[in-house]
């Protein structure tokens, strides 16, 4: 046991009651009170944006319509964008939208998966600086998407292979202000291949389909930070996704949040097996080379999850039906297992409650360090994976623990090492 350690989340993310055990794993259901009433996000802050060159008149939209903004724009106070179907673009450099607090939702017969509002370039050329603020949102298939004008297959076909050469393509410095998404059927709010420099604070997902927030392979120097994720990634009310995906994605830094009952766990990172690889058609088709790596998750609220921080959450997982290109170690008729990537990830000064797993490391060089374990937390640390044991990669080694507190159990109750991966592990 060491000295308890100080966390900074404000403390109107602290204070909340949770009012379901981890062992259900039901979704959880916005009702608009019990405790999500004091982790609420105000309708409007002020997000330091550029003062406003464009007024979008709330009056003259009509449903359906998508919006180009231009410039610096606000959204006419007072607007109620709910039951309209109303989506925005951003696709210009120097840009920013400022929703003053509108609420935007789907007209009743709207089943599209288009996304409430996008940041996407007319052409395959960067754009930078952009800011959206004070949108809340309900449904759509994203609440936001993030994105290069052309899919990964189509560069890749064109030979545009290396990291470099997609992120010179990529949307980059954007920040994202006081956005809640609510219900999305998809993630609530999605980081597309590549792209790099987004801060996310003070965003509030809940209830997101699939994954709450999802970055995508080849992005990096991403921030998300004073922001509430709850109750996402439950399909068919059974638990499938987690709060936040680290999907090949890395030197991100993940802090001052607070996670509550996410179907699959909070932060999994891990690097995609290259899914579907016969088929090109897909989309998001294109190999994975770079790991989720130098990643630092720091000063977070873990709370009734059934998982807290997942290090290569892939590399024991049976991808069978995933239809996997790369990276395999074992194959039998009914299963797959492929060498996952989550190198020299940090995770630091968090703090977990009821939470089943608190951190599971299945690769190298980790550093866990200064968080607090509740009691009710089952198993706080676990390290080593069977699967890669039986590859060219060994036992995970390099991880190291330090200052770790405790609460109610030894450090051998605490930490579970597979025995391969004893001799390679620092405890201090």
């Amino acid at each position: 046991m060491v000295a308890t350690r100080h966390f900074f989340l404000p403390l109107s993310l602290i204070t909340a009651t949770v009012v379901m055990t981890a062992c259900e794993r039901l979704p959880f259901i916005y009702t608009g009170s019990d405790y999500d009433a004091d982790i609420k996000l105000p309708l409007i802050i002020d997000a330091h944006l550029p003062t406003a060159t464009t007024t979008i008149d709330c009056a003259a939209l009509v449903p359906n319509q998508t919006v180009i903004v231009k410039g610096h724009s606000v959204i006419s106070q007072g607007c109620d964008l709910t039951k309209k179907s109303i989506r925005f673009e951003l696709n210009t450099s120097d840009s920013s939208l400022d929703c003053q607090g509108a609420m935007l939702s789907l007209t009743a017969n709207d089943a599209s998966k288009a996304s409430a509002i996008t940041i996407r370039p007319k052409t395959d050329s960067a754009i930078n600086n952009i800011a959206v603020a004070n949108c809340h949102i309900d449904g759509y298939g994203h609440a936001l998407h993030i994105r290069q004008y052309s899919n990964p297959n189509q560069r890749y076909a064109r030979g545009l292979i290396a990291p470099a050469a997609n992120r010179a393509l990529a949307p980059s410095d954007i920040r994202v202000s006081n956005v809640t998404s609510r219900n999305s059927i998809n993630s609530g709010m999605f980081v597309g291949d590549h792209v790099h420099g987004v801060t996310f604070d003070k965003v509030y997902i809940q209830n997101a389909g699939t994954v709450g927030l999802y970055l995508e392979f080849g992005s990096r120097d991403n921030v998300i930070k004073n922001s509430v994720f709850v109750g996402n990634g439950f399909r068919n009310f059974k638990p499938n996704r987690e709060a936040i995906a680290v999907d090949s994605s890395s030197n991100n830094l993940i802090e001052h949040n607070r996670f509550i009952h996410n179907g699959a766990g909070s932060v999994l990172l891990y690097r995609n097996c290259f899914e579907h690889a016969n088929d090109p058609a897909r989309s998001n088709h294109f190999k994975r080379t770079e790991s989720s790596r130098d990643n630092m998750i720091r000063h977070n609220v873990f709370q009734e999850e059934p998982v807290g921080v997942w290090i290569a959450s892939r590399q024991s997982r049976n991808l069978k039906g995933f239809e996997c290109g790369a990276y395999l170690i074992k194959q039998t008729p009914f299963t797959s297992y492929h060498l996952d990537s989550a190198k020299d990830n940090q995770v630091i000064d968090n703090r977990f409650e009821q939470v089943e797993q608190g951190i599971i490391i299945e690769d190298d060089n980790t550093l866990v360090s200064g968080n607090q374990f509740a009691a009710t937390v089952d198993l706080p640390i676990s390290i080593g994976s069977e699967i890669r044991e039986e590859s060219r990669a060994g036992a995970i080694k390099g991880t190291m623990m330090k200052d770790n507190v405790f609460v109610d159990k030894t450090t051998e109750q605490a930490i579970k090492i597979r025995e391969a991966s004893k001799t390679a592990t620092l405890i201090k």
